[in-house]
């Protein structure tokens, strides 16, 4: 089976990466394999779990990502700057005021 590595990205973890692959099946048709890999000392990359994808599944997943990623960047123009609120610090002694009755001299 002939495969073509198209992408390898980072995954969560150092020792972890997602490959993409182009892979001629055994019927000559074509599959996208998605392949979860992890990194051992002495064993080097091995494929954890792995995933096939049909062309016409993979132009679908496409089309779900386009649309995800087109609604995050509308979503994030229509978010306004936070707004920050001052905290008030603690109350000087000038301003401070005795209640009423409490024997001041006013």
């Amino acid at each position: 089976m002939a495969r073509t590595v198209l992408a390898t990205l980072p995954g969560s973890a150092p020792c972890q990466r997602l490959q993409v692959a182009l892979e001629q099946a055994d019927q000559g048709g074509l599959t996208i394999s998605l392949c979860e890999q992890h990194h051992a000392e002495g064993i080097g990359w091995f494929t954890q779990r792995s995933m096939q994808l049909e062309p016409r599944q993979w132009a679908q997943l496409q089309g779900v990502l386009s649309m995800s990623e087109a609604r995050a960047s509308l979503d994030a123009e229509d978010e306004e700057a936070p707004a920050t609120l001052p905290f008030p610090g603690p109350n000087s002694p000038q301003r401070f005021r005795h209640a009423v009755g409490d024997g001041s001299d006013y």
